[in-house]
């Protein structure tokens, strides 16, 4: 959360576009033996209630080979942020891949 990242998405996007308001940057690894198509999209989740995040960069649908680190960005409320305990991406064939937010303070 909050990752100096405004010369990266500068260099990534060229071209003038900038993406200043993004301020959360994911690395997803691809951890299995087979490359897996992962969507730009994610499930923000609380103890009670479930975000589904579509405002994520690059957008789209993105192979991983076995291995494989991809970084996506968005822009997240700090607030809602704080009060989420998982994130889950999802591949093309329907798997579900979780992960626990581990907070600054915990």
């Amino acid at each position: 959360m909050n990752s100096p990242m405004e010369e990266i998405l500068e260099f990534k996007t060229c071209c003038g576009l900038r993406m200043l308001d993004q301020n959360l940057e994911i690395h997803v690894r691809n951890q299995g033996n087979v490359p897996v198509v992962v969507r730009s999209c994610f499930d923000l989740n609380g103890e009670r209630w479930s975000r589904r995040v579509e405002t994520v960069m690059p957008p789209g649908e993105h192979m991983l080979e076995a291995g494989e680190i991809m970084a996506f960005y968005c822009q997240m409320d700090e607030a809602l942020w704080k009060k989420a305990n998982e994130v889950v991406f999802h591949d093309t064939a329907g798997g579900c891949h979780a992960v626990t937010i581990r907070h600054e303070n915990e």
